[in-house]
């Protein structure tokens, strides 16, 4: 074993001779960005090795991703430097993860207020010598439920309870089990929980069941992305090592979330009689704690796909031990319970008019139909647009570029930053803003090659030789270097693009449908959210339609676990829902090369330069 110090945190801990330095810091819980997952490719995770001696030697990778000033500072990645012994490690301020711009309102409907969960008043009739009665047989006759239990963990303090009170008491219910038995007049209001799991981010939403109303919201980056930014990486995280691990670091960030939202609202967990919940096929395994190996592997068959209920307890998570984790319907391997949420929030299945929503994350997920039909599809998009492999791509935090507007005549950028910080990178809607702008100026033609346009702000790349665009330069940013858009960045951008574009044109061409036949297109969760939409048409990520059909819809996914913790009919409509929808499996379908290639051009513009 060997010892690893990390400042400025004074903090240390041992690990295997020939570990990285990567391990060392996940050990100690300090954030470090590192959106490849410690693939090395991202270049994100620097950190300064004093002492050289005391690591393994800098690899190729790093030779290519670091300047030849930042070597010379002795700056590493984490993620690849070993540790051979004792060393001190110090993490730079801008390698850590910063506060992200989390999106956690979204459209809603109004629906009849009507949860699963219920809370009763019982004056109980008392047992006589003779009577050969239960407290448990009186608490059910007395709700009226037929096959009706009372959980184990409910059950035990009950008699007690029953006889402090003089038989009159509060009982709260899920479906058909008793989760609590309370004196009457229980101060507690009764409260339920809605989570949204994305990859990036964690949402959980407190409900006053009892009026419908939220009452807060807690949000967090998903603490699960030590293990890498796409699902992909998880799942190979909790094969190589297990799913305990993985699911376990969700859950303690899931925990503290409640416990902070109890906190701040003066209840106790226990008044916490249920939560639902949505997320990816992947989340929703992880969350389970199901093996997620089956979706990773052709042909992606999920473990299960229905709607399912667990117990509090079994899961760990701190509300009433007895409560309901109710998880959302998934409908494939790649289309998740948080496209039921969507589907749930838009109601497009009890519609006449054609629409369309769009999730746009590191894996798309895409719906299209009616009431009469639906068909999903999900494409590999990649974190391009998302601020993911990008030379200075960045989540969406202070500092990011989230808006750029490029002048026709001198070529000059203007941009807006996240909390209108020293600008540090760019994160989505910045690189479709940028991508947009470029095409509108001709700084980038219909193939995604850069052209040469004779201002100062194109350069070639001292590294590979390449053009870039200088969005701001060094002593007016937060980094201390030129924020550039690089030629492989358009190309990250074309990759993403095209995978999201070929995906709806399929789903299109498999309903016999045109985009101009389009009613309505819903673009959900973050990225849908913040995005300039008429410059997404322009370089051709969204369909070309009106963009008067267009709505961002926000965060619909957790506002459809809302609506399945408040509404029982809305929970009823779930399975079935999940059930019409037909799933497309790109990477089978036999024109979908071909409309992948065509779809990574961008739309043409005619720019004169003189």
């Amino acid at each position: 074993m060997v010892k690893v110090n990390v400042a400025p945190f004074d903090k240390s801990t041992e690990i295997e001779k020939g570990s990285t330095v990567l391990d060392a810091l996940n050990i100690l819980n300090i954030p470090i960005e590192v959106i490849c997952g410690g693939k090395g490719t991202c270049g994100k995770c620097k950190v300064i090795i004093t002492d050289q001696s005391t690591v393994s030697p800098i690899t190729e990778v790093e030779e290519r991703l670091l300047s030849d000033n930042e070597l010379c500072e002795h700056v590493r990645l984490a993620c690849l430097v070993k540790v051979l012994e004792e060393t001190s490690v110090f993490v730079p301020e801008l390698s850590l993860q910063r506060e992200l711009r989390i999106l956690s309102k979204g459209q809603t409907i109004d629906v009849e207020l009507d949860p699963a969960v219920k809370k009763v008043n019982l004056l109980l009739p008392r047992p006589v010598l003779g009577d050969h009665v239960s407290f448990e047989e009186l608490i059910v006759s007395g709700l009226g439920l037929e096959g009706g239990t009372i959980d184990y963990n409910a059950i035990k303090g009950i008699s007690e309870t029953i006889k402090r009170s003089k038989f009159d008491v509060d009982v709260t219910f899920v479906n058909n089990t008793v989760v609590s038995v309370t004196p009457r007049f229980d101060p507690n209001s009764m409260y339920g929980l809605a989570m949204d799991i994305g990859s990036t981010t964690v949402v959980v939403y407190l409900m006053d069941l009892n009026t419908g109303k939220m009452v807060d919201v807690e949000s967090m980056l998903n603490p699960q992305i030590k293990y890498g930014e796409d699902v992909i990486s998880r799942i190979t995280y909790a094969i190589q090592y297990t799913v305990d691990e993985v699911h376990e670091t969700l859950i303690n960030g899931v925990n503290s979330m409640i416990k902070e939202l109890c906190r701040r609202n003066n209840i106790e967990p226990s008044s916490i009689a249920e939560m639902t919940v949505v997320g990816n096929t992947a989340m929703h395994h992880i969350f389970l704690r199901i093996d997620p190996r089956s979706i990773s592997l052709s042909p992606f068959t999920p473990t299960i796909t229905k709607s399912m209920d667990v117990r509090a307890r079994d899961l760990g998570i701190c509300i009433n031990p007895s409560g309901n984790i109710h998880m959302l319907p998934v409908i494939a391997g790649f289309v998740g319970a948080d496209t039921m949420g969507v589907l749930l929030a838009t109601e497009i299945y009890h519609h006449d008019e054609m629409a369309m929503a769009i999730d746009v994350g590191t894996n798309g997920e895409l719906v299209l139909g009616n009431k009469d039909k639906m068909v999903s599809c999900s494409c590999a998009a990649g974190p391009a647009l998302e601020g993911g492999e990008l030379m200075f791509g960045m989540r969406a935090s202070p500092g990011a570029i989230e808006d750029i507007k490029i002048d026709r005549l001198t070529l000059e950028p203007e941009y807006k930053t996240i909390k209108k910080k020293l600008p540090v990178g760019i994160c989505g809607s910045g690189i479709i803003d940028a991508v947009a702008e470029m095409l509108k100026v001709g700084i980038v033609d219909k193939t995604g090659k850069m052209i040469d346009v004779g201002t100062e702000r194109i350069r070639k790349s001292t590294s590979n030789g390449q053009l870039e665009y200088v969005l701001e330069w060094a002593e007016n940013t937060g980094v201390g270097k030129d924020v550039v858009i690089t030629a492989g960045d358009i190309r990250e951008v074309q990759l993403a693009k095209g995978a999201i574009y070929a995906g709806a044109s399929l789903l299109l061409k498999k309903l016999g449908m045109k985009p101009e036949d389009l009613d309505k297109l819903y673009l959900a969760g973050a990225f849908g959210n913040y995005i300039d939409v008429e410059n997404a048409v322009v370089m051709g990520l969204l369909p070309d339609m009106p963009l008067d059909r267009i709505k961002s819809v926000g965060n619909a996914a957790g506002e459809g676990a809302k609506l399945s913790l408040l509404s029982r009919r809305k929970r009823d409509e779930e399975n079935k829902v999940s059930r019409m929808v037909e799933y497309l499996e790109l990477a089978s379908h036999a024109d979908f090369q071909d409309v992948f290639v065509e779809a990574l051009n961008f739309p043409e513009f005619v720019c004169n330069h003189k």
